[in-house]
């Protein structure tokens, strides 16, 4: 009779162990996350992920990389419309959550005391509103970078870091000079640029230009890059063609023709500091963008969208994980380890980037330059404003005598007819 009563003992001291191991993994919150990001940018996410998971045991981050922000885009749209996001995706639009009234990571960024709203650079949460709403955290973000090989300028006896070209104009004129200059260099041109969209707004802020002007509920947004003071944007573009130290089809292949050294300039994201510092070291430099009437550059990066669950837990933990990628410590690794700028100003403050600041000259000029990195208006259709900027560009460097105001006018006409405005 005792060993039965000891057997039973034994049958139920198994079966609530049992019962208890199943309520801890219960417990367990899995987070579903996308990130968008690749290269270096990517392996440095996925490290502050594992930092999370380690020291959240009660959470566990499942991450799926979404693919760039074209395939990124493409798949969060299908993904709202057959309610299946994730918890969140690192790399979205304000159109993916403000446009669908989801303010939700707004909301608990300005309330939570703990996040420290404040301690974030104002001007990064610009980026991350929709109708003046914001609905997005500032994460990857960059300034659009003019960066040169040092060696091939100071051959061609150019002093950029002591006289670097204030104006596009200014600019017109080194690179011809770096034209003639290696005039016997096959395959050489002075200039090329990836992301020619990205640069051509920040010429447009450089006039003094908004790009997308709205009214005061934001119930539209029109173009405002058909004014005059535009044309100027324009012209640039049509000059740098005519003069040959420009080659739009190169720039479809700009980052390898700089790479390769086949180009002295490269204007395109802060992020190419930490690939291209391995391969060129000191010779990879950058100065500060050119301008026309004022100093201004297009923001750019990605920012980070939380589509709450219903279930109260995923939505806490969803917050929780935001707050560490976001935090000072986990902000500066992930700046110096992918070539974003930091986002906070304690983060800003740290030994680490200060460090990268002294000892890489490229990205101590790209963080230079937040002071005066601008978000034009958010809108919901980016791909009908890329459009009308490259059809203003194709335009004048395809013609060499097409007004440039007239292209400029036609966009805008193009872009607000797209918009149904």
């Amino acid at each position: 009779m005792k060993k039965l009563a000891k057997l039973l003992s034994l049958v139920l001291a198994l079966v609530m162990l049992g019962s208890m191991s199943a309520s801890a993994l219960a417990e367990e919150t899995t987070l579903e996350v996308w990130y968008a990001l690749s290269g270096t940018s990517g392996e440095a996410f996925l490290s502050i992920v594992d930092d999370f998971n380690a020291q959240n045991p009660d959470v566990k981050v499942v991450t799926s990389y979404s693919g760039g922000y074209t395939d990124t885009a493409t798949k969060i749209t299908s993904a709202l419309a057959s309610k299946t996001t994730p918890d969140v995706l690192i790399g979205g639009q304000v159109t993916y959550t403000g446009a669908y009234g989801n303010f939700f990571a707004g909301e608990q960024a300005t309330s939570d005391a703990e996040f420290n709203f404040d301690d974030v650079f104002e001007g990064l949460w610009e980026y991350g509103r929709y109708n003046g709403q914001i609905c997005q955290i500032p994460y990857g973000i960059s300034t659009n970078t003019m960066f040169y090989n040092k060696e091939l300028a100071e051959a061609a006896g150019l002093n950029l870091e002591e006289n670097a070209p204030k104006t596009w104009a200014d600019f017109l004129e080194v690179c011809k000079t770096l034209k003639a200059y290696y005039s016997d260099k096959t395959d050489f041109i002075p200039f090329v640029v990836s992301d020619e969209d990205w640069l051509t707004k920040t010429q447009l802020l450089s006039c003094g230009n908004s790009v997308i002007a709205h009214n005061d509920d934001y119930s539209e947004k029109t173009a405002a890059f058909g004014s005059e003071e535009c044309a100027k944007v324009a012209q640039w573009w049509q000059d740098m063609v005519r003069e040959g130290v420009m080659d739009m089809t190169m720039n479809q292949n700009g980052v390898n023709v700089f790479a390769s050294g086949n180009a002295v300039f490269f204007a395109g994201s802060s992020t190419k500091i930490i690939e291209w510092s391995e391969t060129m070291g000191d010779n990879l430099c950058a100065i500060e963008m050119p301008m026309f009437d004022v100093q201004a550059v297009a923001m750019g990066g990605n920012t980070i969208s939380i589509f709450p669950a219903e279930d109260e837990a995923r939505r806490a933990a969803a917050w929780n994980f935001v707050k560490f990628v976001t935090s000072s410590e986990e902000n500066a690794k992930f700046a110096v380890n992918s070539g974003y700028m930091p986002i906070r100003k304690s983060a800003a403050d740290t030994e680490e980037v200060k460090q990268a600041v002294a000892s890489m000259p490229a990205y101590a000029t790209a963080f230079k330059q937040l002071s005066y990195a601008y978000a034009y208006v958010n809108i919901d259709d980016y791909a009908a404003l890329g459009t009308a900027l490259a059809s203003a560009r194709q335009k004048v460097t395809s013609d060499l005598s097409y007004d440039a105001l007239t292209a400029m006018q036609e966009a805008a006409e193009m872009y607000n007819e797209e918009a149904g405005l």
